[in-house]
């Protein structure tokens, strides 16, 4: 990526702003394949895995090695799996998919097959987390990566969706959707994030009014956000407050750059966090205390457009304190942050 001249600031090269959100620490998932299925799902409506078919051969292999005298295939498939002999040699031959709950179940019918234990059905399915996946839907067309781990990266999509995200899903309607005001936000920081962090590129397009989103249509995206994460708009997962400080940080940063406001005029000189739930704000608050950062609020507003509150930096201290510690990765708000310092210690100097 080249450089780009952002309004009326000085240039700044995008690929900067991805390369200083660290990558580490990373706090490791649980094996979450189960939680992305529903039983809504129904046939053929599940999350399919790919790239397991070797680990399929060999599940199977055991099972008729163990029991090929009294196993009769023919039944066994479609009686257990709901499936036909065919489909069923198509995910062993790597022609097919395999959905999660089937893949799962063979893992059962083998503890069964071969007097496994129950531990041994655990590590088994570690094994499949463990490995070098994709997930899709029935659609090999939309495959997609998730993450095995949590890191700064991710803690900072997280938060942005959590401040001003849009999850849509419904049937067979899985959308995740961000609005902004500046496209290069969109395409120089949050498209390659979430390109690194779940493999896929949103379709960006103008809203109407102004301002731009970005959209992501993935079955497997939203259920990773909805039942591992669990993501809900306006407001805090329980996840986050297991979060280290720098994955905290980062979280907080992400609601910052979705939400925040700041006044880069000395006189009045404000850092503003906005939001349509008071508890919403209140945790925030809390949550910047862990790290040293005092906000006031919230503030109650109302005009015809409707209410909204508001958390708030003016301590010029605290302003500066916010920058050095938080700051953004937002392409127009590092700048703003950058030009209000520059005048506190300007005057400071004074």
């Amino acid at each position: 990526m080249k450089n780009f001249e952002v309004k009326n600031y000085r240039l700044i090269d995008f690929n900067t702003i991805i390369q200083n959100i660290p990558e580490k620490p990373m706090i490791p998932l649980h094996n979450f394949l189960l939680d992305l299925i529903d039983d809504s799902d129904g046939k053929e409506k599940s999350i399919y895995l790919n790239n397991t078919s070797n680990l399929l051969k060999e599940i199977w292999s055991e099972i008729i090695f163990m029991n090929w005298r009294i196993l009769n295939v023919r039944d066994f498939i479609p009686n257990n799996f709901g499936i036909t002999t065919s489909t069923f040699y198509g995910y062993k031959n790597g022609r097919k998919n395999i959905s999660i709950p089937i893949m799962y179940n063979l893992i059962c019918q083998w503890r069964v097959l071969c007097n496994k234990e129950l531990d041994d059905v655990d590590k088994k399915w570690d094994e499949v987390f463990n490995k070098n996946f994709l997930l899709s839907t029935r659609s090999k067309c939309q495959k997609t990566s998730l993450p095995r781990f949590i890191n700064p990266k991710l803690s900072y999509i997280l938060g942005w969706i959590c401040g001003d995200g849009n999850l849509q899903f419904g049937k067979n309607h899985y959308v995740i959707k961000i609005s902004e005001k500046s496209i290069n936000q969109l395409k120089f920081v949050l498209t390659p994030l979430f390109f690194e962090i779940f493999g896929v590129i949103p379709s960006i397009y103008k809203r109407y009014g102004n301002g731009y989103a970005i959209q992501i249509g993935s079955k497997p995206i939203l259920r990773f956000l909805k039942n591992v994460m669990k993501i809900k708009i306006g407001e805090i997962p329980d996840i986050v407050y297991e979060f280290d400080r720098l994955n905290k940080l980062n979280f907080l940063k992400g609601i910052f750059d979705a939400e925040g406001y700041v006044n880069s005029k000395y006189k009045h000189s404000t850092i503003i966090i906005s939001q349509s739930s008071e508890i919403f704000l209140k945790k925030i608050i809390n949550l910047f205390k862990e790290i040293g950062i005092i906000f006031i609020g919230p503030q109650f507003h109302k005009t015809e457009l409707g209410v909204w509150y508001t958390i708030r930096i003016r301590k010029k201290l605290e302003i500066l304190k916010f920058i050095e510690i938080v700051g953004s990765n937002h392409v127009d708000k590092i700048q703003k942050l950058n030009s209000l310092r520059n005048e506190i210690e300007k005057n400071w100097n004074c």
